[in-house]
């Protein structure tokens, strides 16, 4: 555009809105939010109770501590139904342990019931075991049926005169005469006994180890007895480990006694011992010497024991007949946990 074209012609303004246009623009703004208003209270009302699908769940209210106008009817719970099986006992948490007993028990060698003066004195035998009024004997050199020794079957004879059960494990294999063995008396009943042979391992003799079981007042105890060989220091500790394999295999409360011909520091001693039985001549005293009777000077004559026996008392005893002086001893029992 030049300074000679002419300038266009500028518009009119229309007339300014009046008060009757602001009001009605108010009005209608009114009835728009109020449409939008009733529009979301439909959709609220036509929602599920779950609120709107993907919403999060919304908890419900606390109960109304007010009280209620006009209290809803109760609905009856049926009871139960009745069992028809026994309420077993509930178990206790922890299982009591049984209350301790006491043993007494005697190991001796009764020289086959022959005295100093080579008379048979089966009758002083029982005499000395009854006044030791034992609950277990553990005797070694018993015959059966040997004419040397009055052909009698001496356990079932000292059984009956001392008034105690017994067993009897005879080793001889002399096929001219009886048996010379081990046995053992018990005032409590004897449900079963086995008698294994020995290795001889060099030895002279066979030995054998005799194994009862007794009912200890409802427990079940082991006892054992043998007589180890009385030349060969070999067969000895042949035979200590035999006898720590089989007493390993047996999972009672056991005791272990004889006449083991040997020391209480010797190889036999000590494999005995490295297999868990202790020595009741623990609780003794002095030196506890069994041979020769009339002078002892030597201990070869035990009684052993496992863990679950406490050795409380211990003596070496007098014998007016036999070569040897018996070992008297007192245990204590903790039984294992009946459940």
């Amino acid at each position: 555009m030049t300074e000679d074209d002419p300038l266009p012609p500028r518009p009119r303004a229309g007339p300014a809105p009046g008060p009757g246009t602001a009001i009605a623009t108010v009005a209608i703004a009114i009835v728009v939010l109020l449409a939008v208003g009733i529009v979301l209270l439909v959709q609220e009302a036509s929602e599920p109770p779950g609120g709107r699908p993907g919403a999060p769940a919304t908890p419900p209210p606390p109960a109304s501590t007010s009280t209620p106008s006009e209290p809803p009817s109760p609905v009856p719970t049926p009871p139960p139904p009745a069992s028809t099986a026994p309420t077993a006992p509930t178990a206790p948490s922890t299982c009591p342990a049984p209350a301790p007993l006491q043993l007494t028990v005697v190991t001796f060698n009764i020289h086959y019931g022959t005295g100093h003066r080579g008379r048979l004195e089966l009758d002083r035998i029982a005499e000395e075991i009854r006044a030791w009024q034992p609950d277990v004997v553990l005797l070694q050199e018993v015959d059966r049926h040997r004419p040397v020794s009055g052909d009698l079957d001496q356990a079932a004879v000292l059984a009956r005169t001392t008034g105690l059960h017994h067993a009897y494990g005879g080793n001889s294999r002399n096929t001219g005469a009886g048996p010379r063995g081990n046995a053992v008396l018990s005032r409590f009943p004897i449900t079963a006994s086995t008698n294994t042979h020995l290795p001889m391992a060099g030895g002279r003799e066979l030995r054998g180890l005799l194994h009862a079981r007794l009912d200890v007042s409802g427990v079940p105890v082991s006892v054992y007895v043998s007589h180890f060989d009385h030349r060969s220091r070999r067969a000895r500790r042949v035979q200590a480990r035999t006898v720590a394999q089989l007493l390993a295999a047996d999972p009672l409360p056991k005791v272990f006694g004889g006449d083991l011909n040997t020391g209480p520091d010797s190889p036999p001693l000590r494999i005995l011992h490295a297999a868990g039985l202790g020595d009741a001549w623990a609780v003794g005293e002095g030196k506890g010497a069994t041979v020769p009777a009339d002078r002892p000077g030597s201990r070869i004559d035990f009684v052993l024991h496992d863990g679950w026996f406490t050795p409380l008392q211990a003596e070496v005893l007098r014998s007016a007949v036999s070569d040897h002086r018996p070992v008297w001893t007192r245990l204590q029992l903790q039984p294992p946990p009946a459940c």
